[in-house]
Order: C-alpha cells, then structure tokens, then sequence
C-alpha cells in the first residue's frame, strides 16, 4: 500500500530531527509567553522559572503543569477570555469553546495564523487517514462553538477535497444528499454515524450502496473501539477514522492506514509526555500512564504541559505507514477523573464498553450507570434490545463482564426509548452516586 503524507520529509523525520525541532519551536513559544502573554508571565514567576533553564528537550520538566481548571478559574476571575492571550484582542478571529462536559466551559480564541496552524494540523490528520484532493466530505450536523468539525472543515481546504455542509437539514435529508451528490467521507461523530444508519434502515436505505468509502470520527473514541468500529463498517460498508484533539491544545493525532485501533502522536506539532497520573513523575520509553501536551503552534494561547487526564498506553515500534511518530495503542484508553473504584478494583468505563458493545446490534444501545446501594457502590449496564432478541444475550453479557473486569455488574433490559438518542454524542456512563 503506498501511504500518504501531508509533509513526509517530517513526517518520516529521525528521532534526532524531530526533538531538534520540537526545542527550537519550544523555545520560541516559552520565550514569547514569558514577554507578552500575561497568563504565563504570571506562571512562569510563580514556580521560579524562565526561557533561560530551557537548554533541551528534556528541560522541559523544568516547566509547570496546566491543569483545565487554572484555565477555569482564570477566565472566571477576568471575563469572558482569561489572560492566556498573547498580544491584543483585536488580533484575535476564531472563537469556540469546550462541550462543558466536565465543569464550565473553557473559551478559547485563535488568530489567524494560528487557525492556520489548526488547519495544518488536520490536513496532516487527514492525509494520513487517506483522504485526498478527489473526495467529497460531507458533514452532517451543526458544529456550533465546537472546534473539531471547525477544523476538520478547514483541514478538508487545506488539502483541496470538496466540503459539503448539511447542518441545517434532517437525517432523512442527509442521507439523500449522501446518496445525490456521491459523497465519499462522512465526517461525524461515532454516535451519529450509527444514528444515521438507523434512519436509513428505517426508511428501507441500504448506505453500503453509497459512494462513502471512508467515515472520520471526531467528539468521542469510537473509531478506535472495535464493537463500534464493526458496526459502522457493516452498516456503512466504510472504514472509520479517528481524528483526535481537544479543544484546549488542537488536533494532536493521526489515525493513519496502517492501523485499525492506534493513532500517532503528530509529534511534529506537539511535544508528547506520559507521567504517573498520582505522582506526576516521567515515564519513559513505553508504558501506560497519563498523556500530557505542549502545542508547538499556537502562540496566541499556548498549552504548556497540558495535563490532559487522558489514560494512554504507548508504542515506540515502527509503524507500516512509515511515520517515525510514536503510537497509542488503543487511542484513549479512559480518564484518569473516569475510573471507578469498586469494591477495591478499578473499573474504566471504556472497558465495560468494549465487551457490552461486541454483543449489541444496529438499533440497539446501552448506558452505564454507577449508583449507591446500602452505602455501597455497585454498577449496572441498562440495555435496550431489538424485541426479536432473546433475554439470553443479557446473560452473555454479564458472564462477559464477569471475566472482564472480575467483578459482578447488574445487567437489565429496558423498554426501546428509555436511553436517549443524540444527534452528536451519546452519553454512555452516568454517574448516580452518592458524593
């Protein structure tokens, strides 16, 4: 297979070449955020640290964390935008802000040329997923003030494919326009994707017909969970694509070709770190712990040592596609705030999702839910089932989970319409209990 690049020559860069680039573009950024970005200049002071004790790479422990909720209480304590700015508001032209999903949404503004970068950076995300100048990319919903799809759509400009927005209309509708305009990237949530496969069904579409030959995945980790994987590749007879990123430090991966359930580390753009989540101390060469992020780009509103809560197990192998990046083996694999303690294991979510998800089919869906039972904490997967489907799977289920996570999780049906739908992201865990 001949694999695509947006930039080979650092894409495929050595190991030497990409940390000497990486210090040389830290070293701006940290230099001009101790001059001109109040938000820094501040944090800098504070821990007793300046661009002068950055003299490689691997002084870059030397800096402070970022943790979302300074961002938070920054932004609280000087509306609406904080002091993370770099320069006058006037420069300023892009605005989007987080989900919320975890505390008060975070703001975040970028200027030209760093939305420039943020479309560099999904380009590369795109390229390495194989699309080209030749696609059409469809994308189905409203965005809103969210930045993923925002930037996917810059990035489809940035490698010259064809855009075509369908906020505005139904499901119905968006499938016709799939089907009359030979659509062959759909670019949507996991959740939607197989939303819109279930309205086609309904309405007697068969979406294998389709000129769709690839889906990219953005708001949520389904692309690189298998059960979900399948189900989108059987309804849609597409791939599906993962394309990483968060509002707070931009697009940092590339789920390329060569790999089903791992993504890349755009080390290009971003200096990657994996810490001990409860020390915080480095954990070098390969292992499962805590990713953190330094944007290279973003000079506006950097991200230095961003500490991202995401749970990652990473591979220094060499990759098919012939990127020197480094790999996460199974992109996300929880959050550190996520996991579950239950009678003395941990329990991530994900996991739970991974084995109810292998065992459900198009039209059907599940939620955890965590909840108290006297003064104890217990967990519980509520399924809704086709009505042709034998209470027999329920059973497979837990015996499933049982080998799984070696504990015991309740497993119920309930009646169809009792978990919600979403035109965006499906909410799979609930926590109910008791703080």
């Amino acid at each position: 297979m001949i694999h695509a690049y947006f930039d080979k020559e650092i894409e495929t860069a050595s190991r030497k070449r990409i940390e000497d680039d990486q210090f040389t573009r830290l070293k701006r950024i940290i230099g001009i955020a101790y001059k001109d970005n109040p938000f820094y200049k501040k944090k800098f002071a504070d821990h007793g640290v300046s661009p002068a004790d950055i003299r490689s790479i691997d002084d870059i422990t030397k800096l402070p964390y970022l943790y979302k909720k300074e961002i938070q209480e920054d932004q609280r304590a000087n509306p609406p935008f904080g002091t993370n700015l770099t320069g006058s508001l006037e420069n300023y032209v892009r605005y989007h802000q987080t989900t919320g999903t975890t505390g008060t949404p975070v703001r975040w503004l970028d200027t030209k040329e760093t939305w420039n970068w943020r479309g560099r950076c999904a380009a590369m995300s795109m390229c390495g997923s194989g699309i080209t100048a030749k696609d059409i990319v469809f994308f189905p919903f409203a965005f809103g003030p969210h930045v993923a799809y925002w930037g996917i759509w810059q990035g489809t400009w940035e490698i010259g494919a064809l855009a075509i927005a369908g906020g505005g209309w139904d499901t119905l509708q968006r499938i016709k326009s799939i089907f009359e305009n030979k659509v062959t990237v759909v670019a949507c949530t996991p959740t939607y994707a197989i939303r819109m496969a279930e309205v086609a069904k309904e309405n007697g579409i068969d979406l294998r017909e389709s000129s769709v030959r690839m889906t990219f995945h953005a708001g949520e980790p389904g692309a690189l969970i298998p059960s979900v994987r399948n189900k989108i590749i059987e309804s849609w007879g597409a791939k599906p694509f993962d394309y990483p990123g968060m509002t707070e430090v931009g697009n940092y991966g590339i789920h390329c070709e060569a790999q089903d359930t791992s993504i890349h580390v755009n080390e290009a753009e971003f200096v990657f770190e994996l810490i001990d989540p409860d020390t915080g101390n480095p954990i070098k060469g390969e292992g499962t712990g805590e990713m953190v992020l330094t944007n290279l780009g973003r000079i506006s509103s950097p991200s230095i040592r961003f500490r991202t809560g995401d749970v990652v197990n990473v591979k220094r192998s060499q990759c098919a596609c012939g990127r020197t990046f480094l790999s996460l083996d199974g992109g996300i694999i929880g959050r550190v705030d996520g996991m579950i303690c239950l009678r003395g294991m941990n329990i991530f979510p994900s996991q739970i999702e991974a084995v109810v998800g292998k065992h459900l089919i198009m039209g059907e869906e599940f939620q955890i839910v965590a909840y108290t039972s006297k003064a104890m904490g217990e967990l519980k997967v509520m399924c809704e089932l086709l009505e042709d489907r034998p209470n027999d799977v329920l059973s497979t289920i837990q015996k499933d989970l049982m080998d799984s996570a070696e504990i015991r999780i309740g497993v119920e049906r309930v009646p169809r319409g009792t978990i919600e739908r979403s035109d965006y992201k499906s909410k799979k865990f609930v926590d109910m209990r008791e703080k």
